[in-house]
């Protein structure tokens, strides 16, 4: 529904374009031609820019040209991202369970110490923080732990220590 809309939009608005194009490079005032190849040359361009976005808008969700444009994009970074691309060997299958296959989600949780802790959870399992993420909080199982919000596979989460940084959800019981 929303993507009919936006395309009509992109379609009157490159219809006028079109229009006011002819009218600027066929102009009826015959010395003021200069001004108006200068407008006809913005709305060239401008056109260009909108028949992108009939092709952007117009292309299926998982199209060719729709991964291919989004491949142009600058990607998304998450918290910790990196470190959590796959099962580590020889890690326990709790530990599989919280690391994130590549191409999913993560919730983007930015660690902040300062943060009000509205929740408080218990660690179901040891969880050891991989050393190439400073993000992560290492704890041991029956440990409490503080939490800030409770969406997402990664929680920002305090020790009693005052050490903060985010903690895989399913190793974690709210309490």
């Amino acid at each position: 529904m929303g993507r009919t809309c936006i395309l009509t939009f992109i379609a009157g608005s490159l219809t006028l374009i079109i229009v006011c194009i002819d009218q600027s490079l066929n102009p009826a005032w015959i010395g003021e031609s200069a001004k108006f190849s200068a407008a006809g040359a913005g709305l060239i361009f401008q056109s260009f820019v909108l028949f992108f976005w009939v092709i952007y808008f117009g292309a299926e969700e998982e199209s060719y040209v729709k991964r291919s444009i989004n491949g142009l994009t600058i990607p998304r970074t998450h918290v910790g991202a990196s470190s959590h691309t796959g099962a580590a060997m020889g890690s326990s299958p709790h530990q599989q369970a919280a690391r994130v296959a590549p191409g999913q989600e993560l919730s983007s949780v930015a660690v902040a110490p300062m943060s009000e802790y509205a929740y408080k959870a218990r660690a179901l399992y040891s969880y050891e923080a991989n050393p190439e993420d400073s993000n992560e909080l290492s704890f041991a199982k029956g440990d409490v732990l503080d939490i800030v919000d409770n969406k997402g596979k990664w929680w920002q989460a305090r020790k009693a220590d005052g050490t903060t940084g985010i903690a895989p959800s399913n190793y974690l019981q709210l309490i």
